[in-house]
């Protein structure tokens, strides 16, 4: 029988909570833009790349910008999909120097011949500022990326513990999407399942375009009332559109929206009961009818590090915390929420009138959880934080060095908030620096004398085996010495008894010695290695 993925991590010790968010969430952005076929991703590269190999043409650039307006003009960073929150500013970057590229490619650069006609880059670019309808795809596309993306890709860049609200942030981002290109009678007041379940590819469900538009004039501008959701700028652009390229673009509109509703369905951890009992552990929840059968739940799911009996007792703890009088201002604050570490830790320090903790399975169970990750941002944080510290002139940094000057960051960015200056200068970080020196030696003696026993316990390791290796040949010896005092007997040769004798004799004394000698070294190699592990 073919177990499920589940059951086996169940059966290992592991806790299914999805893969990264993060990444799935970029990975729709990225599916969506694919499925347009805007070639957006090659036209950002191309800017990117024309700019960032050629100072002369910088200088052009500037030169141009300042003949159109007293603004300053600015290049385009070079775009990478895969970095999460780059999408929207460098397309920002894009709208706003607009007039200035749309200047410097097709007016400045054919007139001045600063380039052949020929040069691929060139011929992508202008080929692109060209087309009437690229501007209003990269207006909708920042009205997608500001609507949508910004708020859960830098939500999910937080350090502090965030998996109780995961599932939540997970079903809210499904809404804004839905709210987009669904009509409103199909998702208000809808459960997560009822959203999941909503046909939304069926253009029947979906929100009017540009065959029910309404036209109006005000101070001169044209404007469209759309039901589906574009963004102000997009919608302000449309009237430069023909009848057929209005329908591309609805139709690339539409297949955007599906296909990243498509990916984010079927990837984010939407259908994850634990995650759905993990929002028990928010401050407001608590006084919640299902908040008991959620945290039983929770326990139930950590079978290797919650027994039976702890379970029955955090069934009966949790009564109590729904019934003690917390404080606003262990999970409130001027505008948002406290940390959940902050409130939970205040939690656990209520004392029974014996000065007994009140809670002892509680607290195992919600470090436990707290423990879990909500995305890879950390990790690949850390990565991007080793890659500045090992620089060129730094590669031969040790774990020890790299260790600790993570360990420094770390320190001025929880004590400092990331200010150097504003770590407060105590008396035991005072006697920190003045013994950093001593500790410094002590440890350099301690490797030192690490080194000199790993040496020690080689050598003495070659000399083990090289004993070895001659007990073997006198073991040998020995045995041809019988084999030969064998024959001897048989064929009655005393002389050849006599010599067979004092060879055996002579190999039996080496014998001796050598045990002698493997029995000091085994000894000296145990005292070697009861030294390495202190």
């Amino acid at each position: 029988m073919v177990r499920s993925s589940s059951t086996i991590k169940s059966t290992i010790g592991l806790i299914d909570i999805g893969s990264c968010p993060l990444h799935l969430i970029h990975n729709s952005f990225k599916i969506g833009m694919d499925n347009t076929k805007w070639a957006i991703e090659e036209f950002l590269n191309n800017l990117g790349f024309w700019f960032s190999r050629s100072p002369s043409r910088r200088e052009d650039y500037l030169n141009v910008t300042k003949t159109l307006s007293n603004k300053v003009g600015k290049f385009i960073r070079r775009f990478i999909m895969t970095r999460w929150l780059d999408a929207g500013p460098i397309i920002e970057r894009v709208i706003e120097q607009w007039l200035n590229l749309k200047e410097y490619f097709l007016q400045f650069i054919p007139i001045n011949n600063k380039t052949s006609i020929n040069n691929q880059h060139y011929v992508q670019i202008k080929l692109i500022l060209q087309t009437r309808i690229i501007f209003i795809r990269l207006n909708f596309l920042v009205f997608l990326y500001h609507n949508i993306y910004k708020h859960i890709l830098t939500w999910f860049q937080q350090t502090q513990p965030l998996i109780h609200l995961l599932h939540n942030e997970c079903e809210q981002l499904i809404r804004r999407l839905f709210t987009c290109f669904i009509k409103e009678d199909l998702i208000k007041n809808k459960t997560l399942d009822e959203l999941i379940h909503i046909s939304y590819h069926n253009q029947k469900n979906q929100k009017s375009d540009s065959s029910n538009m309404i036209l109006f004039m005000h101070n001169m501008t044209l404007f469209f009332y759309l039901d589906i959701d574009l963004g102000e700028a997009t919608r302000r652009c449309l009237y430069n559109l023909s009848e057929e390229e209005n329908k591309i673009f609805f139709n690339d509109i539409r297949n955007l929206y599906t296909s990243i509703a498509h990916e984010l369905l079927r990837t984010l951890p939407l259908e994850n009961n634990l995650l759905r009992h993990l929002q028990c552990l928010h401050p407001t929840m608590r006084l919640s009818t299902t908040s008991h059968k959620s945290i039983m739940n929770i326990a139930r799911s950590f079978p290797q590090l919650i027994q039976s009996n702890d379970i029955d007792r955090i069934g009966a703890e949790w009564y109590i915390y729904q019934n003690e009088n917390i404080p606003n201002e262990w999970f409130e604050k001027s505008h948002e929420y406290q940390s959940i570490d902050y409130y939970w830790k205040h939690i656990f320090t209520l004392k029974t009138n014996t000065g007994i903790d009140k809670f002892l399975a509680l607290p195992k169970l919600i470090k436990c959880v707290l423990a879990l990750s909500h995305g890879n941002a950390d990790v690949e944080r850390g990565f991007s934080e080793n890659a500045f510290l090992l620089t060129n002139e730094r590669s031969l940094l040790s774990h020890a060095s790299i260790n600790g000057l993570r360990a420094t960051r770390d320190g001025v960015k929880f004590f400092g908030n990331g200010k150097p200056h504003e770590v407060s200068i105590t008396e035991n970080l005072l006697d920190s620096v003045r013994n950093a020196h001593s500790r410094y030696c002590m440890d350099l003696e301690k490797q030192q004398e690490k080194l000199l026993t790993k040496k020690r316990i080689f050598t003495e390791q070659q000399l083990t085996n090289d004993l070895y290796k001659n007990l073997i040949h006198i073991q040998k010896m020995i045995d041809e010495g019988t084999e030969r005092l064998r024959i001897a007997i048989l064929s009655k040769d005393f002389q050849d008894i006599g010599i067979a004798q004092l060879l055996i004799q002579d190999e039996n004394k080496k014998l001796a010695i050598i045990n002698k000698q493997i029995s000091i070294n085994n000894e000296q190699s145990n005292q070697s290695r009861k030294k390495q592990k202190k």
